[in-house]
């Protein structure tokens, strides 16, 4: 599907149409959503630059990815998608600038053209495409900064169950009880989404310095001082990403540590319950047998005195525990 953007005074009014007889003046930026074959040609012929297919859009090389031809600016960066559905990936989007237009190729619906979109629509639209570009990356790189901070507010959440102290306000037993496993689950999720993000930023990075460093003449010194405002937002995110990986190294040890702690309780007290009643089974299994020369077995008293011999040999180990502090 081709969407093409005139501009109408500061702002993008977009348009959906034949575009058998040429592309209409005053045409800002194309975008290209799963695009066919036929509209690529199309496109190709009207505005005379290749549209690079998608698995030209999908090599990894910068060779392949930022390179120049006829005039025209080619630069492909990753951005990510599904954050939404709780299943991230990455989808490729490729970015075709000249001198008069901004074409976007793209495979995936994505929040940050949703965003840009509606800005450019409502105005104060720059009437140039290297600026439109711009604002383009800076709306990605907006999204990107708005996604960790909804992560950096679960991780403050996690912190809050996992490290929380009830200073004795209930019985143990009526405390609350914290889904470690649960905890788990989420930091794996929330690790996983954060290296999607830092390859999206690191593709970022790539074009803009890309495009600071070009020498087109058409580029202007505007579009140049904003991408370095671009870049610098990415570097600070960069860093803030990499504090946030650091955290979530470190509540997923202290969350693992607490699960080791939990079994070790509970494997302690079949431990003691095992020693406890080691001593009566040995009473019980001596007064078991079956020999026929046995004193004991004549003995009024004997059942009894078992009992007892079975129960004081229970309590002296528990005394014994409690005195070393082991209960």
């Amino acid at each position: 599907m081709i969407t093409y953007y005139s501009l109408a005074g500061d702002r993008l009014e977009p348009h959906r149409g034949d575009l058998q007889g040429g592309m209409p003046a005053g045409t800002l930026w194309i975008d290209l959503l799963h695009p066919t074959q036929e509209e690529e040609a199309l496109l190709e012929s009207i505005i005379g630059v290749n549209v690079p297919t998608r698995e030209e859009m999908a090599e990894i090389e910068d060779s392949s990815r930022f390179y120049e031809s006829n005039g025209a600016l080619y630069m492909t960066t990753a951005v990510v998608s599904g954050i939404r559905e709780h299943r991230p990936s990455t989808a490729e989007i490729t970015c075709v600038l000249t001198a008069k237009w901004l074409v976007t190729v793209r495979y995936a619906e994505l929040l940050p053209f949703r965003t840009f979109e509606a800005r450019v629509q409502r105005g104060g639209c720059k009437g140039t495409a290297d600026l439109l570009f711009v604002e383009l990356l800076d709306s990605v790189v907006d999204r990107i900064a708005d996604v960790l901070e909804e992560v950096q507010a679960q991780l403050d959440t996690l912190s809050r169950d996992i490290f929380t102290e009830h200073n004795g306000e209930l019985p143990k037993s009526r405390l609350p009880k914290t889904d470690l496993q649960q905890i788990v689950k989420h930091l794996g999720r929330s690790n996983s989404l954060l290296s999607k993000l830092n390859g999206s930023l690191l593709s970022v990075g790539r074009p803009v310095a890309y495009f600071r460093q070009g020498s087109n003449a058409w580029v202007s010194e505007d579009a140049r001082l904003g991408m370095k405002s671009v870049e610098r937002d990415v570097r600070s995110l960069s860093e803030y990403l990499t504090k946030m990986s650091g955290e979530i190294t470190f509540l997923l040890d202290a969350t693992l540590g607490l699960i080791n702690i939990e079994q070790n309780s509970i494997i302690k007290v079949f431990s003691i319950a095992a020693v406890l009643f080691l001593p009566p089974t040995l009473v019980g299994t001596v007064y078991g047998m079956n020999f026929q020369h046995m004193p004991e077995l004549a003995w009024a008293a004997g059942y009894p005195m078992a009992l007892v011999a079975m129960v004081i040999s229970a309590i002296l180990p528990y005394l014994w525990f409690k005195y070393k502090g082991w209960l």
